[in-house]
């Protein structure tokens, strides 16, 4: 699983002066007293099997930085941590090659004097390689100002790019590392080892000043600024591996001083690394953890004014309907009273006015059961062919298709489906679809709605099919979300409560455009009792 949380990267108002003195120079001034005391090379002078130790200490810590650099990677999606870790991955099989060959060879003198410094230049030139190049091009810090979307599709590119010439870079620079390595087995590279001037191992400038090109764009690129605590052991490791890099270039023979302070360094450098690592996952779970915290209780404000607009809108329900049922009343009591048509026209304003207000309270009501999971059904084993039948005598009855369209009814069963639900929702949903498909039809044509109903061993489906617009495909797959609706007078809730009722009866509910016609049909199953 991966992760961008953005606490991990955080910003603060750090003085780049107090961090440079803080992180750099104060180590600098220790590390410094170590330099001069490595001029002296007869000071700490020890044999190959010592060496054989300290390096393979320092292949394990490589080896297990890699491994932690990669998980990083991997869990936060950082390109940076990446080529940290493919840096020390490298350098962990170079040393392990040094390591290796050291041992086999520990008495060969000759050898081990130019093997030794060409294998440790090749694995700090690599590691060297791999810091610069993702100071420079992966840092996340340069800019910290809001981009448009032009400047982030640009970015993009821009990005695609650098990856590109980086990977290009990667494969020489680890082609370029592994033939040293591999050849010095073979090869004695010239100016490798000088005996006669206190520079004698000019191979480490090289590294030197990939190590210091890293640490100036530390700076530059405001990696500093992060408070992950990750960042501030990649850089006090990086001044032990300058100060590593420059011992060892003055060390004139294989296991003395210089040559025994430097890997120290290096494993000091690891070291940090290891530590800095692990505090930053510490205080990565730590955040974590406090802002699952935050989100807890901000998660619990939430629910509670949910509740609070649920039950506000649950007593405006009721209080609306409350008024709407005495009007209908008296409306038709009126109605049935008044003969001349004007009025009449009038008070079919009011009836339609008032049945519409009256349909949407209910939507509401039913829609806040819903959520709540009060939503009561009484169920009871009934026939479905007298559900539908009697919901299709109440349209024609009204007549409603003088005004909009005819229903025409592929409606003739043969035999009983017997389905277990409650009458009452379930002619509210063919209600609601039938509504729809009638809303959705061309006035003065003849356009079916057609109902049709198919069995099977398990379950029975109705399909609703209309000749109408069809639905849009934008809308189509939130069809029966809540508030979601192709109509300008829909409110959205009428396909959002008939998907709820058909699933707590068992069933599904789905909706589709007619590619052999114009149209939509809607269909919804229901489990059938045997």
């Amino acid at each position: 699983m991966k992760f961008n949380l953005p606490f991990v990267f955080n910003y603060g108002d750090h003085n780049l002066g107090a961090h440079i003195f803080k992180y750099v120079i104060l180590p600098s001034v220790s590390l410094t007293i170590i330099a001069l005391i490595s001029v002296n090379s007869q000071l700490w002078i020890t044999s190959a099997i010592h060496h054989f130790y300290i390096e393979l200490f320092g292949t394990l810590l490589a080896g297990i930085l890699a491994f932690y650099y990669m998980s990083r990677a991997q869990t936060l999606n950082d390109k940076f941590s990446l080529f940290i870790g493919i840096g020390f991955l490298v350098t962990a099989l170079i040393d392990l090659l040094h390591v290796i060959v050291s041992y086999v060879y520990m008495d060969e003198i000759l050898f081990l004097k130019y093997f030794i410094p060409q294998t440790w230049f090749a694995g700090r030139l690599f590691l060297s390689a791999m810091l610069s190049i993702a100071m420079i091009k992966y840092t996340f810090f340069s800019s910290l100002t809001p981009v448009t979307k032009q400047q982030i599709t640009s970015d993009i590119i821009k990005e695609k790019k650098i990856s590109k010439l980086l990977l290009f870079y990667l494969i020489i620079v680890t082609l370029f590392a592994s033939i040293i390595a591999v050849s010095s087995l073979f090869v004695v590279f010239p100016l490798s080892v000088i005996d006669n001037i206190p520079l004698h191992r000019p191979y480490e400038i090289f590294p030197l000043a990939l190590f210091l090109l890293s640490l100036y764009y530390f700076y530059k690129n405001g990696i500093y600024k992060n408070k992950d605590v990750f960042y501030t052991s990649i850089i006090i490791s990086i001044v032990f591996d300058i100060f590593g890099q420059i011992i060892m270039s003055y060390s004139g023979h294989h296991f003395d001083t210089a040559h025994n302070l430097a890997h120290v360094l290096k494993d000091s450098s690891y070291f940090i690394n290891i530590i800095g690592l692990a505090l930053s996952g510490v205080q990565y779970n730590t955040r974590l953890r406090e802002t699952n915290e935050i989100l807890s209780i901000q998660y619990q404000k939430v629910k509670e004014s949910e509740k609070m607009k649920d039950e506000f809108i649950n007593i405006a329900a009721h209080e609306l309907r409350t008024p709407i049922q005495p009007i209908l009343g008296l409306t038709d009591i009126m109605y049935s009273k008044i003969k001349d048509e004007d009025q009449r026209e009038l008070l079919d304003i009011i009836i339609r006015n008032a049945k519409r207000l009256k349909r949407l309270t209910d939507n509401v009501l039913d829609v806040t059961k819903i959520e709540s999971q009060s939503l009561v059904f009484n169920k009871a084993k009934l026939n479905l062919n007298n559900v539908i039948s009697d919901v299709l005598k109440e349209y024609v009855n009204k007549n409603i298709t003088q005004e909009i369209a005819k229903i025409v009814y592929d409606f003739k069963p043969k035999n009983d489906i017997i389905v277990e639900a409650d009458k009452d929702r379930l002619s509210q949903v063919i209600h609601n679809l039938l509504d729809n498909a009638l809303k959705f039809t061309y006035y003065n044509q003849m356009i079916f709605v057609i109902v049709a109903l198919n069995k099977d061993k398990e379950q029975v489906t109705v399909s609703v099919k209309d000749t109408g617009e069809g639905i849009a495909e934008e809308i189509l797959p939130n069809l029966f979300s809540k508030f979601k609706t192709y109509s300008t007078t829909g409110t959205g809730l009428g396909l959002y409560i008939c998907k709820n009722i058909i699933e707590l009866h068992g069933g599904k509910i789905w909706a589709e455009n007619n590619y052999d016609s114009k149209g939509a049909t809607f269909r919804f199953t229901l489990p059938i009792i045997k």
